[in-house]
């Protein structure tokens, strides 16, 4: 969109020459009438675009006298031109000791090919205020010197700059704060944040980067590169591959259009292992508006990998008598092979004896299937194989289920020149089942929940300090202490772990039931809606409202996560534009928390509902959540158990007791 300056040297043009041609014409005395017509007509299209151009524009004479005006004028200032006619620009419509204050001073330095131009607060006649961009330029009306004054309203320009200012200062608080070394660069490869970490890690202050492109010498040692942000940033993908491509690079599993890496570097004089990852910054219009980088040191964490390889290294070589199969396979040509040595762990895992194995390899491979086969020919053939270790898994069926084994081995150089694997497999069944489950809770702690709840309840909380409403500083509120909620109970999430085990220790205390079942009913709430649902509340079969109490014993974090996960479940399972009914009873020795719904649980999942992954037709359901239900109800010394039908629906009872066992 051409700027006000533009404009104006465009309607300066079209003038000059119109008032050029005026003039040859009057003073030749030339009588060509059609020659004076198509002037009139080029007058006359000056004036059309003057008054449809989209700036104000006054022309106002040697003596600030108002000579003329568009109608973006009259729009910008809110009234009419002969209002506007009459009033004095310089003292009527700019705001007092305005730039114009000495109009003989800026007259005598404007150039004709040079306007002048600033910013200032302009005044409207009803008095109010607003910044404007002013364009000041000596020119001719009419025959007569005058001054070209063009105006453009720049409040929302000033708006977004506030905002983005504003924005920018919050993430820098943020950002500061973050215990990883962080700096972030914008669209010309300069930085624009450096924070605390990252001087501590390196040892430069920000305001020696702040600025200034990075400054790569930081990291690499008197070499001057591209760091890893900078071609991220533009997204050179040849040049990443190059400078990376023996650095473990990879693509971000988590995050779009970034890539980590590590590497080995000396900062500050001390060699370190050092894990980066870099990602383009997109704003609200998916524009790239620069990339961030975080830097970890790794050190210890490697020298610990690197101790670990070299402990199993002992450990299969010196070790026969441990659980597990330990064994020592010769490779042979044509991908055939022999068992030199394997211990008589083969014959409690597999339930084959070892001295049938080193006779013939094949009952072994012929147990375990082709698939488990051909990954030991990939994994154990190569005829140069690497001196890293090599490891990979395998699953079995077996009466009681499928186990999963590790095979972990390492080869080394026979006298004779053959390539001789030491390795060990090992039953990993129930190190998988707790992979399974820590692999869940990682992913709910670093992924799905912490890092939103955190920004979610950083936001809020700044919020909570501009004026609000009351309705709005109530939603706030309730914004701002569900997610320090949601993080306090992610904080707890490893005592999932512990309950399973049995190892949990509860820590009961008073808690109000109707007071938890209210806050649960205003987190369902949208989604409620969203279906068309309705919630009903009743306590000992009578009418339950807000102002009831109920005390109840447990941990109130624990028992808020059982009932989102049933009502959640609820919810979901719920037809559009049904009721919900979460009836509370009491006996004598328990409490009785009855959620129903209208729709059934499906017939092939009822047998094992509370198992862990059990799901059906759930896009974004993971299975864990009636399961840990149950492990927080037998924890409290309860119990959950259903009722289903496509009838009646489903009912999920929950039992409590009022008072504990001592245990």
């Amino acid at each position: 969109m051409p700027g006000p300056q533009d404009e104006v040297t465009r309607l300066q043009a079209a003038l000059d020459a119109a008032n050029a041609e005026i003039a040859l014409l009057v003073s030749g005395n030339r009588e060509d009438r059609l020659v004076i017509e198509a002037l009139r007509g080029s007058e006359a299209n000056l004036r059309a675009l003057f008054d449809d151009a989209p700036e104000a524009i006054f022309i106002i004479s040697p003596n600030e006298a108002t000579i003329d005006l568009n109608q973006a004028a009259e729009q910008l200032f809110r009234a009419s031109k002969e209002q506007l006619k009459i009033m004095n620009l310089r003292k009527e419509l700019f705001r007092p000791r305005g730039p114009l204050e000495k109009f003989d001073e800026i007259r005598l330095r404007l150039d004709a090919d040079q306007p002048i131009d600033f910013q200032w607060v302009a005044k409207r006649p009803d008095g109010s205020l607003f910044p404007v961009e002013v364009t000041l330029k000596k020119t001719a009306w009419n025959g007569q010197e005058a001054f070209l004054v063009t105006l453009q309203d720049i409040t929302r320009r000033r708006q977004a700059k506030n905002l983005l200012r504003q924005r920018r200062k919050q993430l820098a608080v943020l950002l500061d704060g973050n215990p990883i070394a962080t700096f972030v660069i914008d669209t010309s490869h300069r930085v624009i944040f450096w924070n605390k970490a990252c001087e501590i890690l390196t040892g430069v202050p920000k305001a020696q980067c702040l600025g200034k492109p990075t400054d790569s010498r930081i990291f690499y040692s008197g070499l001057v590169r591209p760091v890893l942000a900078d071609l991220v940033l533009d997204m050179d993908r040849d040049t990443i591959q190059e400078l990376y491509k023996d650095k473990n690079l990879k693509p971000s599993s988590f995050i779009p259009e970034a890539f980590e890496a590590t590497d080995r570097l000396t900062i500050q004089g001390s060699p370190r292992s050092i894990y980066f990852l870099a990602a383009r910054c997109r704003d609200e219009g998916g524009r790239v508006v620069g990339a961030i980088e975080t830097i970890q040191d790794i050190t210890e964490r490697t020298m610990a990998e690197q101790a670990l390889i070299a402990s199993k290294k002992l450990l299969t070589e010196v070790t026969a008598n441990i659980p597990g199969v330990v064994y020592q396979y010769r490779v042979g040509s044509h991908n055939h092979g022999q068992f030199t040595f394997i211990s008589d762990g083969l014959r409690s895992l597999f339930g084959l004896p070892p001295e049938i194995a080193i006779q013939d390899p094949e009952p072994f491979f012929s147990m375990a299937g082709p698939d488990v086969r051909k990954q030991f020919a990939a994994s154990l053939s190569p005829a140069k194989p690497s001196a890293s270790l090599v490891e990979f898994e395998f699953a079995l069926d077996s009466a009681g289920g499928k186990k999963w084994f590790r095979n972990s081995a390492l080869a080394s150089t026979g006298k004779d020149g053959q390539i001789l694997w030491n390795g060990m497999l090992t039953d990993i069944t129930e190190l998988k089942r707790m992979e399974m489950m820590r692999v869940d809770v990682e992913r709910m702690i670093r992924h799905d929940l912490k890092s939103p709840l955190t920004g979610i309840g950083g936001l809020a909380k700044v919020m909570l300090r501009d004026d609000l409403t009351d309705r709005q500083r109530e939603i706030v509120a309730t914004i701002y202490q569900s997610a320090m909620k949601l993080l306090h109970m992610i904080g707890h999430s490893m005592a999932l772990f512990k309950m399973e085990e049995q190892t949990y220790r509860l820590q009961p205390e008073p808690l109000d039931l109707i007071k938890l079942l209210r806050s649960l009913h205003e987190e369902f709430q949208p989604s409620a809606r969203a279906k068309g649902l309705r919630f009903t509340y009743l306590l000992n079969h009578a009418s339950l409202t807000w102002e009831n109490t109920l005390q109840i014993f447990g941990e109130a974090i624990l028992l808020e996560s059982l009932f989102a996960n049933l009502i959640q479940n609820a919810v979901d399972a719920a037809p559009d534009g049904s009721v919900i009914t979460i009836a509370v009873s009491s006996t004598e020795q328990h409490h009785e928390i009855d959620i129903h719904n209208f729709g059934a649980i499906p017939e092939q999942i009822r047998h094992n509902f509370f198992e862990r992954y059990v799901t059906c037709d759930k896009s974004h359901g993971t299975g864990i959540g009636t399961y840990s239900a149950m492990l927080i109800a037998r924890t409290h010394q309860g119990d959950i158990r259903f009722t289903s039908s496509e009838e009646q629906g489903t009912h999920l009872i929950v039992s409590l007791p009022k008072s504990f066992d001592a245990t």
